[in-house]
């Protein structure tokens, strides 16, 4: 089984720099408001950019796959986040295309899309996290 591998190092107050093993990285920090320095996404804001993000690749792969044309998509993601808790009560989807497909068939694209997108999955299904914690002295 092929293993995604992200590294995420603290580099400065709340800052990080996480990595995703192909020379991709990206700096994430909280905002002003919580403590941070505002120089990039906090995680949650990251994950659900990287929900809409693969909402748009996988649709556009799905109809590429079938041979469907758009000329526009768009997904907007809003998270539902209560102030007092670090969980969220729910995300909305909001998708946008324009193609001259038929919407039955744009339809079943979606369909297709929400099956296949993996960061969908996550959201939508229970994944079992394990945790190896490891200190070291100084």
């Amino acid at each position: 089984m092929p293993t995604i591998k992200a590294t995420a190092k603290l580099v400065e107050n709340v800052q990080t720099i996480a990595d995703n093993s192909r020379g991709h990285s990206v700096v994430l920090d909280l905002g002003t408001a919580k403590g941070g320095d505002n120089t990039g996404p906090s995680a949650l804001e990251l994950t659900i950019m990287a929900l809409a993000d693969c909402a748009v690749t996988i649709f556009a792969d799905v109809c590429k796959k079938s041979n469907v044309e758009i000329s526009k998509m768009e997904v907007v993601a809003e998270a539902d986040k209560p102030a007092d808790s670090p969980k969220l009560n729910g995300v909305n989807l909001k998708v946008k295309v324009t193609s001259k497909a038929r919407e039955q068939k744009l339809n079943a694209v979606w369909r297709r899309t929400e099956a296949n997108c993996p960061v969908v999955s996550i959201f939508k299904d229970n994944i079992p996290v394990t945790v190896e914690f490891e200190t070291t002295a100084e």
